[in-house]
């Protein structure tokens, strides 16, 4: 049935459909204490400038010159469950559709459940299995180290922590963080290492993907390697550290990329997170410099306002200058609820 039902979601009439399902499942999940419903609502306005420097290079930035109601983080509502099976073992599944607040539209008209939508089988001492659409491995090395966590006009994101690796088009695969058909597996925790690997199978369509991360923790110090790519020729690796001084959480990355859409490149980011009695305030520098000479510098300056453990508010700047155009400069802010 849940074959059925996934393939089914993918045409409009999945919205209600599950929201029916949902409400009829839940009492039996909720009295063994496993499904949870979650989710992001963000909406905020953005402006951007009309310097000539591409968007590409500066993540959310809007139309040239105009205001914009647009996400900072992208709206989202998933459903995860999981089984114990006894003795340290469990099974799970976890499913996410995103949209945009603004029109009540789908962010991918094609891909219904875009951030998720993967079944796997672990225990916590051998680790986990799992098989669906899924995230790069290399992705949560390059969110570690960006202290807006991908959102909002300040995040270093796909231009700068990524280096703007796009290995297929997104008529091919819907997301350049994410591949469909993906087998994996995660490790338990291994001392202070934990390391993840998948491959994302092609199925026709492209050449298999392979992915893979280490990670470790040595008390305030974090570090993590990554790889993603299709062969020799596509791909990307990726470094990235932090260290957690209490007052401040500096961190840095740097990234290399062979081929893809947007061809080779090479990046560096330096960003710094500060908690403070209110929230957080945190700041980027980046450089990103492709193999065509159209090198772009990246800087920018945020906060977050807690007004509660669930909902906060957002004001963010950020500005970009690439070689031969004029600067880039957007700024947006908003609310985002978190349930």
């Amino acid at each position: 049935m849940l074959t059925t039902f996934i393939r089914a979601s993918r045409h409009q009439s999945a919205t209600v459909a599950f929201g029916c399902l949902a409400a009829v499942a839940a009492p039996s999940w909720a009295q063994q204490g496993a499904l949870t419903i979650y989710g992001i609502v963000d909406m905020g306005i953005a402006k951007s400038n009309d310097g000539t420097t591409p968007g590409s290079r500066l993540n959310g930035a809007g139309p040239a010159d105009d205001w914009v109601v647009k996400a900072g983080n992208t709206s989202r509502i998933g459903f995860r469950a999981s089984e114990d099976l006894g003795d340290g073992k469990y099974a799970r599944f976890q499913i996410e559709h995103r949209f945009a607040m603004d029109t009540g539209t789908s962010s991918n008209a094609n891909v219904f459940w875009l951030g998720r939508s993967v079944v796997a089988l672990g225990s916590k001492s051998l680790g986990e299995v799992y098989a669906g659409r899924e995230y790069s491995p290399a992705y949560w090395v390059a969110l570690n180290v960006d202290p807006t966590a991908w959102s909002y006009v300040s995040q270093t994101g796909a231009a700068y922590t990524y280096a703007n690796y796009t290995p297929v088009a997104t008529s091919v695969e819907a997301s350049n963080i994410r591949w469909a058909n993906s087998v994996g597996y995660k490790s338990p925790q291994l001392g202070p290492v934990t390391f993840e690997a998948s491959t994302g199978l092609g199925e026709g369509r492209r050449k298999r993907s392979e992915a893979a991360n280490v990670q470790v923790k040595l008390g305030k110090l974090w570090g993590g390697l990554a790889y993603d790519g299709l062969d020799g020729d596509t791909n990307m690796a990726l470094v990235g550290a932090t260290y957690d001084l209490g007052f401040v959480r500096p961190s840095a990355s740097f990234t290399t990329v062979k081929g893809g859409v947007n061809g080779a490149a090479k990046s560096l980011t330096f960003s710094a997170l500060v908690p403070t009695g209110f929230g957080r305030v945190y700041g980027s520098f980046a450089e990103l410099r492709p193999a065509n000479g159209s090198d772009s510098r990246f800087m920018s300056g945020g906060a977050q306002y807690d007004l509660s453990k669930r909902t906060l508010i957002y004001g963010n700047v950020g500005s970009a200058k690439q070689v031969a155009q004029t600067r880039l400069t957007a700024f947006d802010f908003g609310m985002k609820h978190t349930f």
